[in-house]
């Protein structure tokens, strides 16, 4: 197995960006056969080709892909989002044990060596990709949520590159990732209230996703945000 960065995956992997786009979908289709990723675009060959090849050129994204057979069979980045970086795009499919753990850890020490602070959004649609930033030693910071996709509710488990202590649960934050509050808005009180009855330990992965998935170690944490934000009078 070899675990390449962007700077040579064009010039070393046959069809890599068709390849990039059919791991994409497959990873994130379900047992109905639709793809459920929230960035569709990513699905696309011409996506990688045109727009992430730019972007690693412009030193505004990095990946790294890890390689097993000649196939590439799990992809992490690192993007630049203007604001802050974020630890995304984690998708893996019929990868050796430990590959995609192995691209997590390269990934991180490459902020390191830089001194790069990012943060990573997990969705809550399985724990895999929590589990990988548990192992690399990055920091929970808290839960969010975007926007109702195609009538899914897609929620975030956020963790972060801090030396820092776990996010602290508080009334009316929600989240602290990179030592930015997250406030809890009136209308996030509802979907709290919807999380407290489908919150799971089990790795999950059922897509679309219907259980609020989070390590064994994150339920009393994720619990305790539900349950300060969500007491007083309804919304």
């Amino acid at each position: 197995m070899q675990i390449i960065h962007s700077s040579q995956i064009a010039a070393t992997v046959p069809n890599w960006a068709q390849q990039l786009a059919d791991l994409t979908r497959i990873a994130w289709t379900g047992a109905d056969g639709v793809c459920y990723f929230p960035y569709e675009p990513l699905t696309h060959a011409k996506e990688w080709r045109d727009h992430v090849a730019r972007d690693w050129a412009n030193g505004t994204m990095h990946s790294w892909v890890a390689i097993h057979e000649g196939r590439i069979c799990s992809h992490a980045a690192l993007v630049n989002k203007g604001t802050h970086w974020e630890l995304g795009r984690l998708v893996a499919h019929k990868a050796p044990r430990g590959a995609t753990h192995e691209v997590c850890k390269v990934r991180l020490a490459f902020c390191r060596a830089r001194g790069i602070h990012a943060r990573m959004e997990c969705t809550q649609a399985h724990t895999r990709a929590q589990a990988h930033a548990a192992r690399v030693g990055l920091r929970f910071a808290g839960i969010g949520f975007l926007d109702q996709i195609n009538g899914i509710n897609w929620d975030i488990v956020f963790f972060d590159t801090m030396d820092a202590p776990p996010f602290d649960p508080r009334p009316g934050v929600l989240a602290d990732p990179l030592g930015g509050l997250l406030e809890c808005r009136a209308r996030d009180r509802k979907r709290l209230r919807e999380i407290s009855h489908i919150l799971s330990t089990n790795v999950g992965g059922a897509l679309p996703p219907t259980r609020f998935h989070v390590l064994p170690e994150l339920l009393a944490p994720v619990q305790q945000i539900i349950l300060l934000n969500t007491i007083g009078p309804r919304h």
